[in-house]
């Protein structure tokens, strides 16, 4: 068998050589470490809020995030409505077709703190999140988030092919920049107002729309808010004068006929116009907005107000 001798040199040559590539191999990830977590920072936790979603298991969102929950609580929804099907053992032949029993059910709801959002999570009992909004937390922060998500040129052009218009996202938002009002793209003379709810406490408020956008939103149902979870840009518009028109803390309410047409509402329509989303939610198909299970979409700010 013939064998082969490398020149001691060679063999030395050889070894530096792997070693420096070691060597750079260590200081690129060195480098961009430091760079995650210094200028490269918001641009790092952009890409990692990006990849959320519903339907994912909360250890997804922990290796996402970085670190666990800060917060993890058990939730009930005393009052959580569910609609019957027909093969179900509780449906109840010879009564309306459409049939609908309520009871208690547990949730979990987690808490993720960054020094720049707040991420909060709904969950059942198997971990898998049916529900998740960000808040930004700084005047600096502002994540993007559109409906489709971002789309390559040939998408674009498929898309444009098929439907005869040019793409357009059904909504992108820029936390703590987007107004309100900026959601919508009909024409002003013919939206009727969106569906929102309104409240202040003591030392709290809250201003939240919801959005239903069917096949293209996936069957999610979007929410955005601007509240006390941070600190609105240039502060909280008149509130109260929303709540003053609406009647009461929610615009239409189903369950009331004193409430005022969408025309005549001007502090409604100013504070929309004034006032920044600061927080995303989605809402999965397998959770209905009624069924919401917190009061607030992002952590109230008692919750969190201990933890930096």
């Amino acid at each position: 068998m013939l064998a082969v001798e490398f020149p001691g040199d060679l063999i030395q040559d050889l070894g530096a050589v792997f070693g420096a590539a070691v060597a750079l191999i260590g200081l690129n990830a060195a480098l961009r470490d430091v760079y995650k977590r210094t200028i490269g920072r918001r641009r790092d936790r952009y890409r990692r809020l990006a990849r959320l979603g519903t339907g994912a298991q909360l250890s997804f969102f922990e290796s996402v995030l970085g670190e666990p929950p800060a917060i993890q609580r058990t939730v009930v929804k005393k009052d959580f409505s569910e609609y019957l099907a027909s093969d179900d053992p509780r449906y109840q032949e010879g009564v309306d077709e459409l049939q609908e029993v309520e009871y208690e059910k547990a949730f979990v709801e987690c808490i993720f703190i960054d020094r720049d959002y707040f991420v909060q999570t709904i969950s059942d009992e198997e971990g898998s999140v049916l529900a998740f909004s960000v808040t930004t937390r700084t005047s600096r922060f502002h994540p993007v988030f559109q409906l489709p998500h971002n789309i390559g040129w040939k998408e674009r052009r498929r898309w444009e092919r098929r439907t005869g218009q040019v793409f357009k996202p059904l909504f992108r938002v820029r936390l703590g920049q987007t107004r309100f009002a900026e959601l919508d793209y009909r024409d002003p003379d013919e939206f009727t107002g969106p569906h929102f709810k309104a409240w202040i406490g003591a030392r709290s408020f809250s201003y939240s729309e919801d959005h239903y956008y069917g096949n293209p939103g996936y069957y999610q149902t979007f929410v955005f808010t601007t509240s006390s979870n941070t600190r609105p840009p240039g502060g909280i518009s008149n509130l109260s004068g929303v709540i003053q028109e609406a009647n009461g803390e929610e615009w239409p309410d189903r369950n009331r006929d004193d409430q005022r047409d969408w025309k005549d509402m001007p502090m409604t329509q100013a504070f929309r116009r004034n006032s920044a989303i600061t927080t995303y939610t989605v809402i999965g198909v397998g959770l209905r907005l009624d069924n919401y299970p917190t009061r607030f979409f992002g952590p109230h700010g008692d919750e969190v107000r201990t933890l930096p």
